[in-house]
């Protein structure tokens, strides 16, 4: 999984809480939501972006700092070596390569 991928999860599902969490606590605003938005909307919404903008940055450079970037290219490699025959397993290399001649048992 890349970092940016995570990232986004994250940051959509902790906006998704963050606007529940607030349209509960500011349920006392409802009359005033018209006036609110009109003297406030753009406010709102630029410092919004910026706290999802910040939050998601920072998921992201945590999970590069976790080495979750590199991980894939890990796998891949680990995958190539073991299809080479190279692998720990030499039995697996020759099932994958029976498998992609399409021989199926």
């Amino acid at each position: 999984m890349k970092p940016w991928k995570a990232s986004v999860g994250l940051t959509v599902s902790a906006g998704a809480a963050g606007t529940w969490g607030l349209g509960v606590e500011l349920v006392y605003l409802q009359p005033f939501v018209r006036l609110v938005l009109v003297e406030h909307g753009w406010y709102i919404a630029a410092y919004g972006g910026l706290a999802l903008a910040t939050f998601a940055a920072g998921v992201y450079l945590a999970a590069r700092a976790v080495g979750l970037g590199t991980a894939g290219r890990k796998v891949e490699v680990a995958e190539r070596a073991i299809r080479r025959g190279e692998g720990q397993d030499p039995a697996l290399g020759e099932a994958l390569a029976r498998d992609d001649a399409g021989e199926y048992q």
